[in-house]
This record gives C-alpha cells, sequence and structure tokens, in this order.
C-alpha cells in the first residue's frame, strides 16, 4: 500500500514538473528595458486602466515582453525617434493566451457600452467589428502597442476624443489608445489634420523596424518576419 502511495505522489510531482517548466519565459524572449531602457511602459493590463477595469490573467508585474527580434526592432525605432525628437512609449507587448481568453469571455457577458472605450459599439460586438481578437498576434510576442511621448504642452483648442479620457503624457492622435470606435482606424478622416499627421509619422517610424500597422488601430503593430507567426504563448509576464 505504502510503495503504491509514493508510486501516485512521484506520478503526481513528476507531472506537474512540464507544466512549471512550459510556463516559464522560453528562450527567445527578453524585457524591452533590458534593450532599451528609454521607452516609458505603461502596461495598462497589469492594472485597472483598460476597458476590464481590472488587472488580466497573466500580467504579473508592469512590464513589456517581447520576442528577442522585436526588441530589438524597436530599438532601432526609438533611435529613430529620438532623432526626430520624439520618444516611443508602450501599452502592451507580449499577451498571455490567458488574458486573450479572459477578453473574449468577458466580450460575451454584457452588451453595454463604455463612453472611455467603446461609446457606440456595444461590448458584445467588439470581436465581431474587429477590436478585440479571440486569437491575438500579441500572444505571438512581436506585436506592440505604441504611442509617441508629449513633450511639449497640449493645444487646449483640441477637439475632444470620441472616447471620454486621454493618455497621460502622450501626443494626441485623435483618440486615446484602446479607444474602440472607427475614429481609431490609422487612416481616419474624422481625427485634426495634427493627429492624422501624428498617426503617418508612426507609421514611418514604426517601418524603419519593419513593423507593419493594423490599419484598425492606429497603435497597433506585428514585425514582419516575426519569429513564431503561428504560435501563441501562456508564460505569465513577471517581475524582472
Amino acid at each position: 500500500m505504502w510503495t503504491s502511495r509514493l508510486l501516485l505522489v512521484a506520478t503526481l510531482v513528476l507531472g506537474a514538473v512540464p507544466s512549471a517548466i512550459a510556463d516559464a519565459m522560453p528562450d527567445g524572449f527578453v524585457y524591452l528595458k533590458d534593450y532599451v531602457p528609454d521607452i516609458r511602459q505603461d502596461i495598462r493590463y497589469a492594472g485597472r486602466q483598460n476597458f476590464m477595469r481590472k488587472r488580466l490573467p497573466g500580467y504579473a508585474a508592469k512590464e513589456c515582453v517581447l520576442t528577442e527580434a522585436a526588441a530589438k526592432a524597436l530599438a532601432k525605432v526609438q533611435n529613430a525617434a529620438v532623432q526626430d525628437g520624439f520618444s516611443l512609449v508602450v501599452f502592451d507587448c507580449y499577451r498571455p493566451q490567458t488574458a486573450v481568453d479572459a477578453m473574449v469571455a468577458w466580450v460575451g457577458s454584457g452588451q453595454e457600452t463604455d463612453s472611455e472605450y467603446y461609446p457606440s459599439v456595444p461590448r458584445s460586438q467588439l470581436i465581431r467589428q474587429g477590436y478585440i481578437g479571440a486569437k491575438s498576434s500579441h500572444a505571438r510576442g512581436s506585436t506592440v502597442d505604441v504611442a509617441l511621448e508629449l513633450f511639449e504642452v497640449a493645444d487646449p483648442r483640441k477637439q475632444p476624443s470620441v472616447c471620454s479620457r486621454g493618455d497621460r503624457g502622450t501626443a494626441d492622435f485623435g483618440t486615446p489608445f484602446d479607444c474602440f470606435d472607427p475614429a481609431s482606424r490609422t487612416d481616419a478622416t474624422v481625427i485634426g489634420k495634427q493627429a492624422q499627421q501624428l498617426r503617418r509619422k508612426l507609421v514611418d517610424l514604426m517601418r524603419l523596424g519593419n513593423f507593419r500597422n493594423y490599419p484598425g488601430e492606429w497603435w497597433h503593430f506585428t514585425l514582419q518576419g516575426e519569429p513564431y507567426p503561428d504560435r501563441s504563448f501562456s508564460f505569465a509576464i513577471e517581475k524582472r
């Protein structure tokens, strides 16, 4: 009997090892601050300042994690941005699949709108209309949500955004990050001329690092030739 129990315990312990290994950050992933420490990180899903109003699963730390290839490419973009008098700020980088799954479940559990994040699109339609993906490129580790830092006083004459909030310390792109509305399309013309120019500038800068923009969101970019184009990851983002 005791031998059987010992074998059962050993089996359970050994069986847990592969899971623990699978949840560790894989080789090929890095912390962005180890490569480009001067990029400001404002990781929204690691706190409450996001459309779900809570920290999402897998975000144990406010850290930008990316594939090494994406981090090196973003360093090239930052160098070019600084030469042009700008600097980057990132809102989200690698996103664990557990967080993606939580977003999908959340979408299916409500019908309301939210003046700060989705003022005209019902929550239940956010996936259908392309604002939230059941399979997110973020889970592959080479996608980043990014804007440009604000280094001058904001123009008091700027028009209010369709989403009733702003992004602290960033330039005015016409809408804030994660504003789920047609005005957030990269080529939207309902925003001011200055915001349109900033969007084009961001696209041009990111193209220098071989990042491709998702046209539905001015802030969303994926590295072309990403190392894991067909694989999603679920490891948690831990404190460095």
